[in-house]
């Protein structure tokens, strides 16, 4: 049953949901412009479903068109060049849905010119509702899965969204079965076309998994914006913006999850009255109410677009109060994975979740599981109490976060570390036997005990270390105190406020990932040395300071990897570790792929999620991870100085916490922050750091360098170094800094830095040293990404 009783009061919703064809038109030659795109109807026949309200709202149509589209940014069309190999799209198409809440119905309308019956519309509508309403069970791309996620599109629950408030300027979406693309889609959207990725408003997407085409070719502000210079990460697209969540759980011996949140929260918008919330399509809402009164509410089937939609009962005022209690129930939300081990899978859609990672709201939890498990949750421990078969505890977050969660399994704890230097509490949980998936090989490899309970202490201790570094390094953390947990997944780490998963490898010694993975376990090796430090700095990058987009989600991953390798430079007492940790990250940056093209090439850091495609594949783990954590690193080195060390970086990142704390900061924001700190040295005479961010931020040029020199003795016992510095690949307004470094007998000394800019050479860098060097170098810490 698709909409549950409270629901079924709303007859438009119900009458878009199973509308049939009412007209059908003759069309010639009709023009459509929407932003940057232009539709052409040039012959055939359209057909509108039944008006809601006095509005048209869909209307399908076959015959010959064409959609052209050409991109309003420059970023924009070399990326759409670097799919498609062309800077415009042009394509024919041969049918096509139109869904719309502006105008487009009467401007169709003004222009048909006579009634003309024809059968394959009905079947060309069935064909679409089919497609966009379908949700897979595994998505078969990075496309298909932002597509189809907890918070996919419900068409008919949208329009109702726009129809219920006539304040709304409307949207337009075209899903076009083109010659050589059968889903490409144009949208624009004022409220925002992926509202969990962006606040952009346009987009053209081609939806095909696993050909080399597939992608988001197109996403970008409105025309006018651009324009305007109003466009910005920063615009807030939202309905709705959640102050404080209160959420009674109950986890069943069978895994049954049942649950009730109440959650509070103020308008954004101005005359709005339908909400959408992500929660995991398993779990199905048997009743919303507020005030006390049963609010309508959308779900559709687990299978289609059942994303959960409540129209209030009234418009709401921007800026007003308001409160719902949701209660919903169903399962998949953990997973048996053997030994007591349970995976959490629905991390952010456990509960109905409002604009997650993007509101920064106060929970309440309560958690009643079977008592032969524990439960580690987000925030403060309040207290714990059994009833019956049940162990509960609460959970209070104390200070607004992004996100909740929890972790879930036959756990061990361990004593908890008060560490005096961070006022910090770090406290550990795991398992005391292996996942299934392991067990076997205990016996047949004879590994020894998989027990992640026997490393948990070695966990909690780098994870002491870790706040200790970021508590020096980038400001108290805001949070008390910080979970250690083991998850069953063998490979993946993740952070929650307060919570931290550690993979399974991370609980396996030097010897025991030797025998299970060969000498394919080196990569691993140093994913497991890095993945605790990680995942902990994201309590810093992504909890406490967020991200206002995917164009800036590299301040949140790119910062974490930032932080690993300090984590590495600052335990480890070979330095060559440091080295080599950059190393690395240069390498899977520059080096070629199995298509010859390097990874830094996908398009700019600024890309972020849309880096990956065909030819391209990890793309965006290279350049937002790695290059992220490379553009912090260089930050630092052009910071550094001789008398103060980094004392300049340290006050840069305090302050970027200390002003973004529980909020969204955008690159540009960042830029800012930087900007206020810059030393001399930084100045390319504008006394802005546009120079900087504008080549490795929203750039893809690598320089390569050149260095040769001579040291020779001089007349007064003295030895005069004489070099030249070439910088070539890059454009001519590529302007860098380059750091010269001299070693006396193993002690490295920075002279200085050489300003090179664009293709040329520096012939007259000329230095007199106190005695002779062993050697003369650049770049002797990575300071610069070079080829």
């Amino acid at each position: 049953m698709a909409l549950l009783a409270a629901a079924a009061a709303d007859p438009d919703y119900k009458a878009m949901r199973e509308a049939a064809i009412a007209d059908s038109l003759l069309v010639e030659n009709i023009v459509l412009h929407r932003d940057n795109g232009v539709l052409t109807l040039k012959s055939g026949t359209i057909a509108f479903t039944p008006q809601v309200a006095g509005r048209d709202t869909l209307a399908v149509f076959v015959g010959e068109g064409e959609f052209a589209f050409d991109p309003a940014l420059p970023v924009e069309k070399a990326h759409l060049k670097l799919v498609t190999g062309e800077e415009t799209v042009r394509e024919s198409f041969d049918r096509a849905l139109f869904c719309f809440s502006d105008d487009t119905g009467k401007e169709i309308r003004s222009q048909t010119r006579a009634p003309k019956p024809d059968a394959k519309l009905a079947d060309v509508l069935r064909d679409y509702r089919k497609l966009l309403r379908h949700s897979p069970e595994r998505p078969r791309s990075m496309i298909e899965a932002i597509l189809t996620s907890e918070s996919m599109d419900n068409l008919e629950a949208d329009l109702l969204a726009d129809l219920l408030n006539p304040r709304q300027p409307g949207f337009f979406s075209a899903y076009l079965h083109g010659r050589k693309h059968s889903d490409l889609r144009f949208h624009v959207k004022p409220r925002g076309v992926i509202p969990g990725m962006a606040p952009e408003e346009v987009a053209v997407i081609v939806l095909d998994p696993g050909a080399e085409q597939e992608g988001i070719w197109y996403l970008a502000h409105l025309k006018s914006e651009i324009e305007g210079g109003t466009a910005s990460s920063s615009e807030d697209h939202r309905t709705a913006a959640a102050e404080s969540y209160r959420i009674e759980t109950t986890i069943a011996k069978n895994d049954h999850f049942s649950a009730t949140t109440r959650v509070k929260f103020k308008a954004v918008t101005d005359g709005d009255r339908v909400v959408k919330f992500g929660l995991l399509p398993y779990l199905r809402v048997t009743r919303v109410s507020s005030d006390g009164r049963d609010a309508a509410f959308i779900q559709e089937p687990v299978h289609d677009d059942a994303s959960l939609y409540v129209a209030m009962p009234l418009s709401m005022p921007r800026g007003s109060s308001h409160e719902l209690l949701i209660e919903y129930a169903g399962d998949k939300v953990v997973h048996k994975e053997g030994g007591g081990n349970f995976a959490v899978g629905a991390r952010e859609s456990w509960y109905p979740a409002l604009n997650s990672f993007r509101d920064h709201a106060l929970y309440s939890l309560v958690f009643k599981i079977p008592r032969q498990y524990t439960l580690a949750g987000v925030g403060k421990l309040v207290k714990e109490w059994t009833e019956k078969d049940f162990a509960c505890s609460e959970w209070d977050s104390q200070v607004p976060v992004p996100v909740a969660g929890f972790n879930y399994g036959e756990f061990k704890k361990a004593k908890p570390i008060d560490d005096d230097a961070t006022h910090m509490v770090v406290d550990g949980f795991a398992a005391t036997e292996a996942p299934d998936y392991l067990r076997g090989a205990e016996q047949a490899l004879a590994v020894g005990s998989l027990s992640p309970a026997i490393l948990l202490g070695q966990g909690m201790a780098k994870a002491q270390v870790s706040l200790r570094i970021f508590d020096a390094w980038f400001g108290h953390s805001e949070f008390g105190k910080l979970s250690v947990t083991q998850q069953p997944q063998f490979s993946f780490g993740q952070s929650w406020p307060t919570l931290v998963y550690i993979p399974m490898s991370a609980f396996l010694d030097d010897t025991q990932r030797w025998q299970l993975m060969g000498s394919v376990q080196s990569g691993l090796t140093h994913f497991v040395d890095e993945v605790i430090p990680h995942e902990v700095s994201h309590q810093w990058w992504g909890h406490m300071v967020g991200w206002s987009s995917y164009h800036d989600q590299w301040l949140s991953e790119g910062f974490a990897e930032f932080s690993a390798g300090l984590y590495v430079q600052l335990t480890e007492k070979d330095p060559a570790k440091f080295l080599k940790y950059w190393e690395r990250a240069h390498d899977l940056l520059v080096q070629k792929n199995a298509f010859g093209r390097r990874l830094n090439d996908a398009g700019p850091l600024w890309m972020g999620e849309r880096l990956d495609s065909y030819r391209y594949e990890n793309a965006y783990n290279a350049v937002v991870y790695r290059k992220g954590a490379y553009v912090l690193h260089m930050l630092r080195q052009l910071m550094w100085d001789s008398k103060e060390g980094d004392k300049y970086f340290r006050e840069t990142m305090r302050d970027f916490v200390a002003t973004y704390m529980n909020r969204n900061a955008s690159t540009e924001d960042f830029e800012r922050v930087v900007e206020k700190h810059m030393r001399p040295s930084m100045d390319m005479g504008d006394h802005t750091m546009g120079w900087f961010f504008n080549q490795w931020v929203y750039g893809t040029a690598i320089p390569k360098y050149k260095f040769d020199y001579t040291v020779t003795p001089d007349a007064d016992g003295k030895f005069l170094l004489k070099a030249t510095l070439t910088e070539s690949e890059v454009t001519p307004d590529f302007v860098m800094p380059v750091p010269l470094y001299v070693d006396f007998d193993g002690q490295l000394v920075r002279l200085g830095f050489v300003r090179m800019r664009g293709n040329s050479t520096n012939d007259k860098i000329e230095v007199k040293l106190p005695k002779k060097p062993k050697r003369v170098l650049i770049n002797a810490y990575h300071d610069v990404l070079e080829m």
